[in-house]
């Protein structure tokens, strides 16, 4: 074979490992990603140079926020993730017990415990990479969707416990 018929070869060869390569993500094409599964109320923006996507998933509202972006479309490699669930009644140390709680589960989303100005909340973050050859998709969004649904569940649990717990505390009066 002489070298001629090798350098028309190579970009059949090459081709395939290129595409192996996972390709950034602009605002747009994760809400396009995100329209296609179902989630609602979509809207998106810039947040100190960040693009946010704001939307509602199982009913709850939700940030993702795309980061390490380049290029004038930011294009983005990471997504950052983040809910709150409001928990009414809850002391700032009984929310902290709730986020610490749902992290001892050794989930790939972290559980933070906030006072904001009508009460404690607790938040839940996921953070995703797709570099290499990670393309972002369907198993993404789905991964998001699981570690909200169980961190949704478990605050509805925590919550069940307290207006028990409160049940039989006045029932003992």
């Amino acid at each position: 074979m002489n070298w001629r018929a090798l350098l028309l070869m190579l970009p059949a060869v090459a081709a395939p490992a290129l595409q192996a390569f996972a390709e950034p993500i602009t605002i747009i094409e994760l809400r396009d990603e995100f329209a296609k599964r179902d989630a609602e109320a979509l809207d998106i923006a810039y947040l100190d140079g960040h693009p946010v996507m704001t939307g509602e998933m199982l009913g709850q509202s939700f940030d993702a926020i795309l980061r390490d972006c380049a290029g004038p479309q930011k294009a983005c490699e990471a997504i950052r993730y983040v809910s709150c669930r409001e928990m009414p009644g809850f002391s700032r140390i009984e929310a902290l017990e709730v986020a610490n709680a749902h992290n001892a589960g050794y989930k790939n989303a972290a559980a933070y415990a906030e006072e904001k100005w009508f009460g404690q909340v607790v938040c839940i973050r996921l953070q995703q990479d797709f570099r290499d050859d990670v393309q972002f998709g369907f198993p993404q969004i789905f991964e998001w969707q699981m570690e909200l649904e169980d961190f949704l569940q478990e605050m509805d649990d925590a919550q069940a416990d307290k207006l028990a717990v409160n049940v039989l505390d006045n029932a003992a009066e």
